[in-house]
């Protein structure tokens, strides 16, 4: 019975992790692919980098660094793309569609759930997982599980011990906005087929 518990564990980690690492990769692809939509100038560039200082003053920045190759910039759209791709596969093995992974994407890009992947957990939560899934296959040990789970201040800089409460919580709510997405798309196939 533990081992068919353990079983179920590392699958909702592996779970869970392909979904993360899925939408970290389509958050990325969608920021640059809007950036390409946008010429920026040597004032614009000057005045983000003037307001990065002022806000992460730990971290100096210059107008360079707001400048953007437009070519650099598909091709980064495309490597998100396809790592995109590669995570969803992932979710395909453990009885997610891609279609379920990019309606999930979808909705937390557009502010409608899960808010707290949204603004940095698709950073963070990946890691943490990937972390997990390794503790759970053995591959390291408890006290290397625990020094993973920090956040970086995003005003100092420094490392946090991270707020497993909130991750928990996340955690509930992406599998709770799976499980509505699932159920919907399953709906709407057997309303499809009775009419």
């Amino acid at each position: 019975m533990n081992d068919y518990k353990h079983l179920n564990r590392k699958i909702r980690v592996l779970r869970l992790l392909a979904i993360t690492r899925a939408y970290h990769h389509y958050t990325m692809m969608e920021l640059y692919r809007k950036s390409l939509q946008h010429d920026n100038t040597w004032a614009d560039a000057e005045h983000l980098s003037d307001f990065m200082n002022a806000i992460m003053p730990y971290r100096e920045s210059s107008p360079t660094d707001f400048l953007h190759d437009k070519d650099e910039m598909a091709d980064t759209v495309l490597k998100n793309y396809e790592e995109f791709k590669r995570w969803t596969e992932l979710a395909e093995r453990t009885c997610i569609n891609e279609k379920t992974v990019t309606a999930f994407c979808k909705n937390v890009d557009n502010l409608q759930s899960v808010f707290r992947l949204k603004a940095f957990g698709h950073i963070f939560y990946p890691e943490w997982l990937s972390a997990l899934y390794l503790y759970l296959e053995k591959a390291i040990s408890k006290t290397e599980l625990q020094n993973t789970f920090v956040e970086y201040s995003l005003f100092t800089g420094k490392a946090q011990p991270a707020n497993l409460t909130e991750f928990v919580k996340t955690i509930l709510e992406i599998e709770k906005l799976i499980l509505q997405i699932t159920n919907k798309q399953i709906n709407r196939e057997i309303r499809k087929k009775i009419n």
